[in-house]
């Protein structure tokens, strides 16, 4: 079932990079998401151990993935890495036609496009243009909102 077949002259490692914030990820949507997606065969990258600012391994696995998930979920707690990890997914995106499905889970689009409410810290937190740029890029994108219980 893996997609990690050649488009464009490419080979990918990765079928789907997995990109979300949580801090208990076996009890959230990103790790039941993780384990739906591995079930039916695709190979999916996560950062289970939340890797610090300037690592760029997560850099290298989004550029090595055919597809790349962003998960915007209530839990969201604005971090620089995960905002920079969002940043270079946009970028593949514009650059490599790499195919980016933003997920809205318990949370609304519109918060994280105005930075409202705990989508409100990034722009306290770091004043950064490039941040707030970033979210409201990603919200634009063609997505699936999930409200209410996913099980």
């Amino acid at each position: 079932m893996s997609l990690r077949v050649p488009l464009h002259g490419r080979t990918y490692s990765y079928d789907v990079f997995l990109s979300y914030h949580d801090k208990n990820f076996r009890k959230s949507f990103a790790s039941d998401l993780y384990s739906a997606l591995t079930q039916v065969g695709l190979v999916v990258y996560i950062n289970h151990h939340n890797l610090t600012t300037g690592d760029r391994t997560n850099f290298s696995a989004i550029e090595s993935s055919r597809i790349s998930i962003i998960i915007f979920s209530s839990n969201f707690d604005a971090s620089s890495w995960f905002l920079e990890e969002i940043e270079k997914i946009l970028e593949c995106r514009r650059s490599t036609g790499q195919v980016v499905v933003p997920v809205f889970y318990g949370v609304d689009e519109s918060d994280v496009r105005r930075q409202e409410g705990c989508f409100g810290k990034v722009t306290q937190r770091y004043e950064s243009m490039r941040y707030t740029a970033a979210l409201f890029e990603a919200t634009n994108i063609p997505r699936g909102n999930l409200k209410g219980d996913y099980r």
